[in-house]
């Protein structure tokens, strides 16, 4: 979702006057709460139709009725690793009489294309590096500016930065800076050793000196249990907090070291400096956009075959810039 944020901001910069209407799933809806560049984000949550969750079907056509009184004059669904049914009916159902969105991606037919009025052929398998920002945005016809701005964001408020700020510099103790690392990812190939965050923050925290805070989600109980395990310098855990919460903490952050996962593009949505680890998947690709990120890629796309030296080099590289500007 974070990767579609520079077509809304190419929308609405291209129709300042236009009312964008964003249709999100739960997970999406939170960090996408308030973004400068929609007028409302409307949630989609499955479970309300699903009895076995405590929903009914019969509440979805009350649903589709609410879609429909917006008057929405076009739908526009970007896809850029596979098709999704339900996002293809929504925007029929919208009764938006222009709808936008693929026919095909990467050479396979989108088996509901036929849900669009102007069904789109995405191809992008002889084009190296070419970010998924950019291939959110050429679901547009005609596209946008090479130019175009392609940093993603969250926007947050004003006392949801003061919350972060405050629960930030609580956990960081006496050092003047901090880093956040996240050990975690949904797959095992996605992970550096859990040991070598360790000693990162090890090393990080007796020379530069910084705090080490470590973030966790619902999936990273293993990787976070194995960089405890590791470490000798103190350290604090944010575990299972709302991403909002994390987001605005984040923010404050000096340095954010992650594996290629959600938390990284979190991050890189509040404009603190990534340092991103990569392995099977494409950093031309999924990397951070932003000027001050760097990333490393393991040789063989192993992401166990990242050398050490190479990532506490770099870390140190962006913590002095960062305390140089």
């Amino acid at each position: 979702m974070l990767c579609a944020v520079p077509l809304l901001r190419a929308l609405r910069s291209r129709y300042p006057d236009s009312r964008i209407s964003l249709l999100a799933s739960p997970v999406n809806y939170e960090p996408m709460l308030g973004n400068r560049y929609v007028d409302e984000v409307i949630n989609f949550d499955k479970r309300e139709f699903i009895r076995r969750e405590g929903g009914s079907l019969l509440h979805f056509p009350g649903y589709v009725r609410e879609l429909r009184r917006k008057r929405f004059d076009i739908a526009v669904v970007p896809s850029t690793v596979s098709a999704s049914f339900t996002s293809d009916l929504l925007a029929f159902l919208s009764g938006a009489p222009v709808r936008i969105g693929p026919g095909s991606i990467q050479g396979i037919s989108n088996p509901s294309g036929f849900f669009f009025t102007h069904p789109r052929d995405l191809d992008w398998r002889n084009r190296k590096d070419y970010h998924q920002v950019r291939r959110n945005m050429d679901i547009w016809p005609g596209g946008f500016s090479k130019d175009a701005d392609l940093s993603i964001e969250i926007t947050l408020k004003e006392d949801e930065l003061k919350r972060g700020k405050s629960f930030l510099q609580a956990l960081s103790r006496d050092s003047s800076r901090v880093v956040i690392y996240h050990p975690g990812a949904g797959k095992a190939a996605n992970r550096w050793p859990a040991h070598l965050f360790a000693r990162l923050a090890d090393e990080l925290s007796a020379s530069v000196p910084a705090s080490t805070v470590i973030t966790s989600g619902p999936m990273d109980d293993e990787p976070v249990k194995g960089m405890i395990g590791a470490l000798h310098t103190r350290y604090e855990v944010i575990k299972n907090q709302p991403i909002r919460d994390v987001a605005s903490a984040l923010h404050y952050a000096d340095l954010v070291v992650s594996n290629d996962t959600g938390i990284m593009h979190v991050a890189a949505a509040v404009g603190t400096p990534v340092l991103s680890l990569f392995g099977p998947t494409d950093p031309g690709e999924w990397a951070p956009t932003g000027e001050r990120d760097r990333y490393i890629r393991g040789g063989d796309m192993d992401i166990g075959n990242i050398p050490f030296d190479v990532v506490l080099r770099t870390a140190n590289e962006m913590l002095r810039r960062e305390h140089d500007q």
